[in-house]
């Protein structure tokens, strides 16, 4: 399995070759994308044995590797423009990039239609496992109050992580009504049909995802805690290496796991 892999030298980036590098299987990064020079790459890629091109050379460079599918974990502007290139060689693609405006989501969409396309905002296990408790209790607290808080290391540009609105979209499921009050200041009692949005950015932290139930007399937390950005990338390379059997679809991470919400 040959995996080309966008913005190697992002931290998703960095993280999905270490992983790729570290497998026991047949798995194998065919290429990578970096805008650094050669001179300017940093340890991990400075004597490793695959391609390094700038992003404007994807095109020929997947046409040169023909990599069985790509995993993409940069921005959405770029994100888009891999998509397009994966699509014209009929390549599958893995993104797990965020911050998508309707409208690119749109395109990425349209995609699908050519190469098969998954889409997610956190390849965790343990995520996914969340969506499912919150399923499974979001029926019966239909009337508690819910906050929701993520923090992230003080690099991630975009907020709310794009977990945290999938785990909102869940939640929404049940309580379609909800409008989502993102931070809180000033004087004014909090409305039954709000939702708190939180987001804190500090240090180097993984990632923490935080739902509090609250009513009742009782509050009921479900909380994960990432320590180490493995969990993202094993997920990611597990997706990808599903996705290259896919015919054209969209799909995420539950598709791969055989789990729905």
């Amino acid at each position: 399995m040959n995996i080309a892999v966008t913005g190697a030298t992002g931290r998703m980036g960095k993280s999905v070759i270490e992983e790729i590098l570290q497998r026991s299987d047949s798995t194998t990064v065919s290429f990578a994308t970096s805008q650094k020079t050669q001179k300017e790459l940093p340890n991990h890629l400075s004597s490793v044995e695959f391609p390094i091109c700038n992003p404007l050379d994807f095109s020929s460079q997947l046409q040169e590797s023909n990599p069985d599918v790509i995993i993409d974990l940069t921005v959405p502007e770029a994100s888009l423009f891999f998509a397009e290139n994966a699509a014209k060689f009929s390549i599958p693609l893995v993104t797990g990039t965020t911050g998508f405006t309707d409208e690119q989501l749109n395109v990425l969409h349209d995609l699908s239609n050519e190469i098969p396309i998954l889409f997610e905002a956190n390849f965790s296990r343990g995520i996914a496992s969340l969506h499912l408790a919150i399923d499974a209790i979001s029926d019966v607290l239909f009337n508690y109050d819910v906050e929701l808080t993520e923090t992230h290391h003080n690099k991630k540009i975009d907020a709310p992580s794009g977990t945290l609105l999938s785990i909102l979209d869940t939640i929404k499921k049940f309580r379609p009504n909800l409008e989502a009050i993102y931070g809180r200041s000033g004087i004014h009692e909090r409305q039954p049909n709000e939702v708190g949005v939180h987001s804190v950015r500090a240090g180097n932290i993984r990632g923490s995802h935080e739902v509090l139930f609250s009513g009742n007399d009782e509050m009921i937390t479900l909380t994960h805690q990432a320590e180490s950005r493995g969990v993202y990338s094993s997920g990611a390379i597990d997706s990808a290496i599903w996705l290259s059997n896919q015919p054209p679809g969209w799909y995420d991470f539950k598709d791969v796991l055989g789990v729905s919400t």
